[in-house]
C-alpha cells in the first residue's frame, strides 16, 4: 500500500520497514488471539468469525505488499499521514491534542498506538480490523435477539462475506467504525424495546456518541432515539399519573429528552456539516453542498442538482435512489467502476427484502426505529453526496442495519447446509 501512487494531497509516501511490518504481524497475532476467545465464549459464531477474520486478513496482506485496493489513496493516505504527524508529540502530548468531534479524530484516535509502537501500516489497518470483527459479532448477537439462531447465523455469514465491509474493515477509513459503533446504538436499542433498561440506554448512547465522533452526521441517529424514548416515557409518565402514581424514572428521562431536543430544534446544538435544525433545509446550503461534490467521472447526473425547493419533493427521493443503487452498468467509465455496480446490485437485493419483510418491521417496536434511523441516514447522506464512488463507501456506514432488517429472508449460503 503507498509504494508507488502520489497522494494528490502531495504528502510523502511510507515505505513499510522490516520493523513497522514485525510490529504490525504482531498486531495480527493479538486479533487470532481475540478472536480465539471470542469463538470459545460464544461457539455458534466460531466458524462465523474466523472466516471473517481470514479473509480480511489475506485481503489486508494483499493490500499492503500486492496491488493497492480501492480507496487506499487520497483520505485514506492523509489519515494515516496525519495520524503519524500528531505521534510526533508522544504519548502524553497526543492524548492532551484531542481534536473534539470532527475529521481529525480518527487521525487522533490512531496517533495514540503510532506514539507507543511507531508507524506501522499493518497495525493501524489490523484496528479497523479489530472492529470490523466487532460489526460481525454485534450483527450476530443482535440479530439472535430479534430473530432467532437460524436467521442470526444467515446475518453473520452475510457480515462475514460482504464485500464492502471487508474492504473498509482493512483499509484505513472511518467507515468501520462508525459501522461498528451503529450496531453497538443498535444493540442497545433492541435491548431497551424489551426492557426500558438504564443500561441500554447507557449502551445507545455510547453507540451514537462513539459513532458521532468519526461521523459528526450520524449523531441525528440518537437524537430521533431521543425523540421516540421520550415519547415512549411521556406515554407511561401520563398513566402512572392517572393512576396517582409519578414515575420519578420516566420524569426524569422526559426533561433529559426534552432539554436536548430543545436544543437542537432551537438550532443551539448543531451538527457538523448541516448545522442547526434551521439550516437543515436551506436551499443555498444544500446547493452547495452539492456542487461542491458533484464532480469528476463519478457524478450524479446535472439533472440532480437543486434548483428550486420544490425540487426537493421529487429530487432528493430520486437522489436517494442514486446514493443507495448507483453505479448503474451504463455509469461505468472506467474497470474499477464494475466493483461499485456489484456493490449496488447487493443493495437492490437488500432493499427488496427489506420490502418484502416490511409487515414484520413495522410490527415490531425496535425493528421500526432502526428503519426510520436508516432511512434518516439515507436521506441526509443522499444531499451530501453527490457521486457514486462517495455513495459506494458512505452507504457501508448503515448496510449492517439493512443486513438486519432482511434478516429472515436471507438466503442461506449453500456450502453451510450443515449449520
Amino acid at each position: 500500500m503507498y509504494k508507488e501512487q502520489v497522494n494528490k494531497y502531495g504528502l510523502e509516501i511510507f515505505i513499510p520497514s522490516f520493523t513497522s511490518d514485525m510490529i504490525g504481524f504482531a498486531s495480527i497475532a493479538l486479533l487470532f488471539l481475540i478472536t480465539s476467545i471470542v469463538a470459545l465464549r460464544w461457539p455458534s459464531i466460531s466458524k462465523i468469525i474466523f472466516v471473517a477474520l481470514i479473509v480480511r486478513v489475506i485481503l489486508m496482506l494483499i493490500g499492503h505488499y500486492v496491488v493497492n485496493l480501492p480507496d487506499t489513496t487520497n483520505d485514506a493516505q492523509g489519515f494515516e499521514w496525519g495520524a503519524w504527524n500528531r505521534a510526533q508529540d508522544g504519548f502524553f502530548q497526543t492524548i492532551k491534542n484531542f481534536p473534539g468531534i470532527n475529521s481529525f479524530f480518527y487521525s487522533w484516535f490512531i496517533s495514540i498506538p503510532y506514539s507507543l509502537f511507531g508507524r506501522s501500516i499493518l497495525m493501524m489497518q489490523s484496528i479497523g480490523l479489530l472492529f470490523g470483527l466487532g460489526v460481525v459479532f454485534f450483527g450476530w448477537l443482535v440479530s439472535k435477539k430479534i430473530w432467532d439462531d437460524k436467521t442470526a447465523n444467515k446475518v453473520g455469514w452475510i457480515l462475514a462475506l460482504f464485500p464492502s465491509l471487508i474492504l473498509y474493515s482493512v483499509v484505513p477509513l472511518r467507515e468501520i467504525y462508525s459501522s461498528f459503533f451503529l450496531i453497538v446504538a443498535i444493540t442497545g436499542i433492541v435491548s431497551w424495546s424489551k426492557s426500558s433498561s438504564t443500561k441500554s440506554l447507557i449502551l445507545t448512547s455510547v453507540g451514537f456518541i462513539g459513532a458521532s465522533l468519526f461521523h459528526a452526521i450520524l449523531i441525528v441517529g440518537g437524537i430521533i432515539f431521543l425523540f421516540f424514548l421520550g415519547l415512549n416515557n411521556f406515554k407511561f409518565f401520563f398513566k402512572s399519573i392517572i393512576n396517582g402514581r409519578v414515575g420519578k424514572k420516566n420524569l426524569m428521562i422526559i426533561s433529559l429528552c426534552s432539554l436536548i431536543l430543545l436544543a437542537f430544534f432551537s438550532s443551539k446544538l448543531k451538527v457538523q456539516y448541516i448545522g442547526g435544525f434551521n439550516e437543515t433545509l436551506n436551499l443555498s446550503k444544500l446547493q452547495n453542498a452539492i456542487n461542491v461534490r458533484m464532480k469528476g467521472h463519478a457524478s450524479y447526473p446535472e439533472w440532480t442538482k437543486l434548483n428550486s425547493e420544490f425540487e426537493i419533493i421529487y429530487k432528493v427521493p430520486a437522489r436517494m435512489a442514486y446514493f443507495l443503487f448507483s453505479p448503474l452498468p451504463w455509469h461505468v467509465n472506467k474497470p474499477i467502476h464494475w466493483i461499485g455496480v456489484f456493490d449496488s446490485f447487493l443493495y437492490v437485493i437488500l432493499a427488496y427484502l427489506i420490502f418484502q419483510n416490511r409487515k414484520n418491521i413495522w410490527n415490531d417496536p425496535a425493528l421500526r426505529l432502526i428503519l426510520i434511523i436508516l432511512f434518516a441516514y439515507v436521506f441526509i447522506f443522499s444531499v451530501g453526496v453527490s457521486n457514486f464512488g462517495s455513495g459506494t463507501r458512505h452507504r457501508s456506514k448503515f448496510v449492517v442495519e439493512m443486513i438486519i432488517l432482511a434478516g429472515p429472508l436471507l438466503p442461506r449460503l449453500t456450502f453451510l447446509k450443515k449449520n
